[in-house]
């Protein structure tokens, strides 16, 4: 083995991950043929921040030398996985499994392809194997526990963390494990110790930073009540989940009719509750960075988005609520439609700011900057009603457009 081949392979194990991928593109230009190589330059590739695409490519051109390494398309299904190709992912980790089923990181990748496609059980499965096969592949004990976690089991959750963490205390993946285990159990001061031990261990764990400020803003029972909503939705699939919305909507539409015969009183309770449902999911996590933003430690968790986040949310109800409430008293002061323009905008600037999506962030922010160019023209008060009006369908619309995965997640391959 060359020294540079040796000195990149250290690197890489060390996270010096731009100082690796230097060696291994140099160790090529020399032997271009080295499937070896590539696929280490793949694994390289997958872990920084926007190279996932040429991580695709490097492993595609190891594979393309040698088609018969089971290992290679183990590593292509990860990275598909990352890039939300789940399918794909998958069967990249079957074709792994058909030419080597004795293979531990093998079914580690397909698990990885199920948590994409939240088959939660099924990935439980092949972690499983994964661990008859190779009881210390920590990846498969990584993803075990997670899964346990993803589908309500709390107490085999917090068996296998208590397994990771008295093997390895020094893992900031056991810590990082045990926190999220704990924020689910509503124990926030205990998240919140784990997850301090994980960033100490490995400052650039972005779920250990996550979690972290999870557990800031679980300090308000508000927000743990937003957790349980949420640590509940995350047991189902997509489909599942949408079926749920739907559900629930068609439930609230029916059950409309009949109130609508015993008043008007019981049909405005009803549309009030739904509403404050509604608002409640979308808004939670933007009070809760309100809330941390006027923390003068925890603030500083915050990224500059998450900020700008929670200070956009918060001033505009601090702000919107009162201007309502003051131009409904008295008409005369036409308040209304800036107060409403204010509380209809924390909607989209929720799916703005912290929006991993470049393109949710286009198309939410249009939203936003479009109804705020609108008040700067000096219309308001000249359509107030249609602003009112057209306020409120926006914010509707981003609801039922910010439940698409694509204007959500990472896009940045």
């Amino acid at each position: 083995m060359s020294s540079e081949l040796s000195h990149g392979l250290l690197l890489l194990e060390q996270g010096r991950l731009e100082e690796a991928e230097s060696c291994f593109v140099g160790f090529l230009g020399k032997e271009p043929e080295n499937d070896y190589v590539h696929s280490r330059l793949a694994i390289c590739r997958m872990q920084q921040q926007g190279r996932k695409n040429d991580a695709l490519s490097s492993i595609d051109e190891a594979i393309s030398l040698q088609p018969d390494e089971d290992y290679y398309h183990g590593i292509r299904s990860l990275i598909l996985s990352s890039l939300h190709r789940s399918k794909e992912a998958l069967d990249s980790a079957d074709l792994a499994i058909s030419m080597n089923p004795s293979s531990a990181f093998n079914f580690g990748a397909k698990a990885s392809a199920l948590c994409e496609l939240h088959r939660w059980a099924e990935a439980e499965e092949n972690c499983r194997t994964a661990l008859a096969i190779d009881p210390y592949d920590s990846n498969a004990s990584h993803i075990l526990t997670n899964v346990l976690r993803f589908q309500g089991k709390k107490d085999e959750n917090q068996a296998a963390v208590d397994i990771q963490l008295s093997e390895n205390p020094e893992s900031a993946y056991a810590h990082n494990n045990a926190g999220w285990a704990a924020l689910q159990r509503s124990d926030h001061r205990k998240a919140e110790e784990h997850f301090k031990e994980a960033l100490r261990l490995d400052s650039s764990m972005d779920t250990a930073r996550t979690g972290l400020i999870e557990s800031f803003k679980a300090r308000s029972w508000f927000y743990r009540i937003y957790l349980s909503y949420c640590f509940f939705m995350q047991r189902f699939t997509g489909r599942a989940q949408w079926g749920i919305i739907l559900g629930s909507y068609i439930a609230y539409r029916i059950l409309l009719v009949p109130l609508r015969q015993v008043g008007q009183w019981a049909e405005f309770t009803l549309i009030g509750l739904w509403l404050t449902f509604i608002l409640w999911i979308w808004l939670a996590p933007g009070i809760g960075n309100f809330l941390i933003c006027l923390d003068r430690s925890a603030r500083y968790a915050l990224r500059k988005s998450e900020l700008w986040h929670g200070l956009w949310i918060g001033f505009s109800l601090l702000l919107g609520i009162p201007l309502v409430a003051v131009g409904m008293l008295k008409p005369s002061i036409e308040l209304t439609p800036l107060g409403a323009m204010l509380l209809a905008s924390t909607i989209p600037a929720t799916m703005t700011f912290g929006n991993e999506s470049r393109k949710g962030r286009m198309v939410f922010g249009g939203v936003l900057a479009s109804s705020l160019m609108r008040f700067s023209a000096g219309e308001a008060n000249k359509v107030s009603d249609d602003l009112f009006v057209g306020m409120i369908i926006i914010a509707a619309l981003s609801t039922w457009l910010g439940n698409v995965p694509a204007l959500r997640r990472d896009d940045s391959g």
